[in-house]
């Protein structure tokens, strides 16, 4: 396991927690009359991007010595069900409980029962107007995750060579369809956005890392800075615009992966263990805080109002839900989804490990 790739997954989802954050504060700004925090300079949404990149290095990373094994695309498959399934959907259940109980605290209707059966199987629909999001909002990026999955098993068919030749065919085949075409299909349109390159940009960086390259601290440093730039709204002609996501988020993504993959280790002290503990929670911080911010936002309003600065309020929501992501993790997550892996890769599983069949980087935090 990379302590810098862990810090890289705290990163990713503690921006995607400070936006959403950020957008409760201008609510509660406009309901009571103070000043909204402005952050239309920063892009914080970028920590889905890195999030896919670090997914596309993460899979090739750890099962690169399954291409062309017997049984490799099935186990391959319900391995990463295992890891991901259980906690979505124990909370798009208690989503669709609280929307049974109090219907009145959801911006938007749950849909109807094709669109909740959608919503657990990893299959776009649409929900509202013009918007493809699940029950769970958030989500629409384990619906991508989970078609990335698929494609990846069927690549584990063949040697390691042809199958990232046929991933790499089929992934930019698809973004191609999707950027040539206009399909009305909402599973299409949604599949075929290039957004789907992210996923294969980590893949090839997962093969720079695997060839032995290493670097310097003053290139890695070169690559962050660059990287960086995802985060910030440069100027006007850095939108998608001008650039697509996968260009504009998606490179600048990939080279923060690069850097923290093949760049000097980070010292296992102090804030890196700090931020790589909150790595590992971070599928936990990306699902959950939406359950901590509205409840947070209405307690705010009715006791403290327009007392105190918005931003404060971003601060201190940001932050319960970071505290919330590490006891749902320590508490629930990981207990769960050993569970889950017991239960659905049996005694396989625990014979290929010992055996070192796989990686020891593929735990619950992969």
């Amino acid at each position: 396991m990379l302590v810098s790739l862990q810090v890289l997954r705290a990163l990713a989802a503690s921006s995607v927690v400070l936006a959403h954050a950020l957008h409760e504060a201008e609510i509660l700004a406009t309901a009571t009359g103070r000043v909204a925090v402005d952050g239309s300079a920063w892009n914080l949404g970028f920590g889905v991007d890195i999030f896919f990149v670090l997914s596309g290095f993460i899979m090739t990373h750890t099962a690169a010595s399954e291409f062309g094994r017997s049984g490799a695309p099935l186990h391959f498959f319900l391995r990463r069900c295992a890891r991901v399934v259980p906690l979505y959907w124990l909370l798009t259940s208690i989503m669709l409980l609280g929307a049974l109980a109090a219907p009145s605290l959801l911006v938007v209707p749950v849909g109807s029962i094709s669109h909740v059966l959608a919503s657990y199987f990893f299959i776009p629909s649409g929900r509202g107007v013009g918007e493809i999001r699940p029950v769970l909002a958030l989500g629409w990026t384990l619906n991508y995750e989970m078609l990335f999955y698929v494609f990846f098993a069927l690549a584990l068919l063949l040697p390691i060579r042809l199958g990232i030749v046929w991933l790499s065919v089929l992934m930019v085949g698809m973004a191609l369809v999707g950027n040539l075409v206009d399909p009305s299909h909402v599973q299409i349109a949604f599949w075929t956005s290039p957004i789907i390159l992210e996923f294969l940009f980590g893949v090839y960086v997962a093969l720079i890392f695997r060839s032995g390259v290493r670097i310097g601290k003053g290139i890695a440093f070169g690559l962050v800075a660059i990287g960086l730039l995802g985060f910030v709204h440069v100027s006007t002609l850095w939108n998608d615009a001008a650039l697509p996501q996968f260009l504009r988020s998606g490179l600048p993504a990939a080279l923060l992966v690069l850097a923290a993959a093949i760049g000097p280790a980070l010292p296992h002290r102090g804030p890196v263990l700090w931020s790589a503990a909150l790595g590992d929670a971070s599928y936990s911080l990306y699902l959950a805080h939406p359950f901590i911010l509205r409840p947070m936002r209405a307690i705010w309003a009715q006791m403290i109002g327009g007392a105190l600065p918005p931003g404060l309020f971003a601060g201190f929501s940001t932050l319960a839900a970071v505290l919330l992501a590490l006891a749902l993790f320590r508490g629930l997550e990981k207990p769960l989804t050993r569970g889950v892996q017991d239960v659905v890769l049996g005694s396989a599983r625990r014979k290929r490990i010992s055996a070192g069949a796989l990686p020891a980087a593929d735990t619950e935090s992969a």
